[in-house]
C-alpha cells in the first residue's frame, strides 16, 4: 500500500510540474477600422515570433488586423490615435529570440494585416523570430522600415507605388531573406545591412527615379538581381568578399554596366561585404 502511495503521489507531483509549461490559452482576436478622412498614416508592427502576412486592405478599410496568440505568454497591441495619424499593432510578450511556443499538432501564433491602398504610408515593421510573407504592393508608400531578426522573408512589392518613397529601410539579422521588385517602391534610396544569412535583393520594378542603394553585409551571400535595361553603378568596398563582375565595365574605381550613359534610368549600389559574397543576376530583355 505504502508503495503505491508513493507512486501515486510522485506521479501527481509530475503532473503538476509539468502543466504550467504546457498550459497555453490561445485566443483568435480580429480588429479593423474603416477609414474617415485620414490624410496620411504611420504605422508600427511590433510582433516577436510566429507567422506574419501584411497586405493591401479592400477599398475604404484603414485597416484589419487578424492575431492568434498564446494570451499566458502575450499582450496584443492595437492602438490608434486619429490626431497624430498613428496606429499601433503586434504583441507584446517574449523577447525576439523566442520559440514559436506551439506544441507538436498546434498551429503557430500568427498575425495578419492589412492596410489601407491609398493613404501615404510611413511603415515600420520590427519583427523577432517570424517567418514573414509580405507583399506591398498596391499600398501607397512614403518610407518603409523593416527589421527582422533571426527569421525567413518573403518580402515584394508585387504593384508600383503611387507614391513617391523616401526611403526603404532593411535590417536582417541570421535571417533568410527574399526581397522582390523593390523597383516597385519606387524609392529614392535604399538601404541593406545584414549579419549571417543568404540574401536576394531584386531591383527589377518600375521606378521613375534614380534610385540610390547602400548595401551592408557580414558572413553571408547576397544575390543582386539587376534590370538589364538600367544603367547601374557599382561602388564596391569588401573585405575577404568575391565579388561576381559580369556584365560591368570597371573604370576607375565604379564598375558600370553595360550601356550605363544611354539608360532612361539608373542605379548607385554603395557596397560594403565583409566574408562573403555578391552575385548578380541580371533580368529582362537584352540590349
Amino acid at each position: 500500500m505504502r508503495k503505491s502511495l508513493t507512486f501515486a503521489l510522485a506521479a501527481a507531483a509530475l503532473v503538476a510540474a509539468a502543466s504550467p509549461l504546457d498550459a497555453q490559452t490561445w485566443r483568435t482576436l480580429t480588429s479593423s477600422r474603416q477609414r474617415h478622412g485620414e490624410t496620411a498614416l504611420t504605422v508600427d508592427v511590433t510582433y516577436a515570433v510566429g507567422e506574419f502576412r501584411l497586405s493591401a486592405a479592400p477599398e475604404g478599410t484603414l485597416y484589419r488586423m487578424e492575431l492568434r496568440y498564446d494570451e499566458d505568454r502575450f499582450t496584443p497591441l492595437r492602438a490608434y490615435d486619429p490626431d497624430e495619424q498613428r496606429l499601433v499593432l503586434g504583441v507584446r510578450g517574449p523577447s525576439r529570440g523566442g520559440d514559436l511556443g506551439t506544441t507538436r499538432g498546434e498551429p503557430s501564433p500568427s498575425l495578419d494585416i492589412q492596410l489601407a491602398p491609398n493613404i501615404p504610408l510611413a511603415l515600420n515593421l520590427d519583427l523577432g523570430a517570424v517567418r514573414s510573407q509580405v507583399d506591398l504592393g498596391g499600398l501607397t508608400l512614403r518610407s518603409v522600415r523593416y527589421r527582422t531578426g533571426a527569421s525567413g522573408t518573403d518580402l515584394r512589392i508585387s504593384r508600383p507605388n503611387p507614391g513617391t518613397c523616401d526611403e526603404f529601410r532593411i535590417e536582417a539579422g541570421a535571417a533568410s531573406l527574399r526581397a522582390w521588385q523593390l523597383g516597385n517602391a519606387n524609392c529614392r534610396s535604399v538601404s541593406f545591412e545584414g549579419g549571417v544569412g543568404d540574401v536576394t535583393l531584386d531591383f527589377s520594378g518600375a521606378w521613375r527615379e534614380e534610385m540610390e542603394a547602400d548595401l551592408t553585409v557580414t558572413l553571408g551571400t547576397i544575390t543582386l538581381v539587376l534590370p538589364r535595361d538600367a544603367g547601374v553603378a557599382v561602388r564596391m568596398s569588401r573585405f575577404l568578399a568575391s565579388f561576381a563582375r559580369t556584365g560591368f565595365v570597371k573604370r576607375g574605381e565604379i564598375y558600370y554596366s553595360e550601356g550605363y550613359e544611354a539608360a532612361s534610368r539608373r542605379l548607385t549600389l554603395d557596397i560594403h561585404a565583409t566574408f562573403g559574397g555578391v552575385d548578380v543576376v541580371w533580368t529582362g530583355a537584352g540590349r
